[in-house]
């Protein structure tokens, strides 16, 4: 099985994270441990450099924060054996990478645009590939996905719907 980190075990205020084996060396293990040390609702992280793991005392209902500040200091959690991902989850994970490419690019790019823009550059590449016959993935195909994959990420009520952050702050 690959090699990924994981919670391996979560109660209602200790969560226990085995990290990958990428992130086990102990200058890693000590920046993850301090990030999420920083929070107000976490009372103690330790860490077992033996083990690869981290063990965080937190309040409640803090898990879902410390997920979200482990993706942005650029570690990836993956599902546990036996628990099902939702379409959620995936969407939360597109979101993230859509946020992260947003900034790293300070607002140029995203995947609104991108998205469209690969179905475009795809069409575009069959029909010189193909000319205008018919073939495993036609370009009037590709281009329809284009125009489509670029209506549905742009449409206004996108917009207006609050996202998941912001629906925390509203039930707060």
């Amino acid at each position: 099985m690959a090699d990924h980190t994981r919670i391996v075990s979560s109660t209602a205020r200790r969560t226990r994270i085995r990290l990958s084996r990428k992130n086990r060396h102990p200058k890693e293990m000590a920046r993850i441990a301090e990030a999420i040390q920083t929070f107000p609702y976490v009372s103690r992280v330790q860490t077992n450099l033996n083990a690869g793991t981290i063990i965080v005392h937190h309040d409640e209902d803090a898990l879902e924060d410390i997920k979200s500040k482990l993706n942005d200091l650029g570690v990836i959690l993956m599902a546990a054996v036996g628990v099902e991902t939702s379409s959620m989850s995936l969407s939360d994970a597109v979101s993230d990478l859509a946020r992260h490419l947003g900034l790293g690019t300070k607002g140029i790019l995203n995947l609104k645009l991108l998205a469209p823009l690969g179905f475009g550059a795809l069409a575009v590449l069959q029909l010189a590939r193909q000319g205008l016959q018919i073939g495993s993935a036609p370009w009037y195909l590709l281009a329809y996905f284009a125009l489509e994959s670029y209506i549905k990420l742009n449409s206004p009520e996108d917009k207006s719907a609050p996202g998941r952050a912001d629906r925390r702050r509203i039930a707060a």
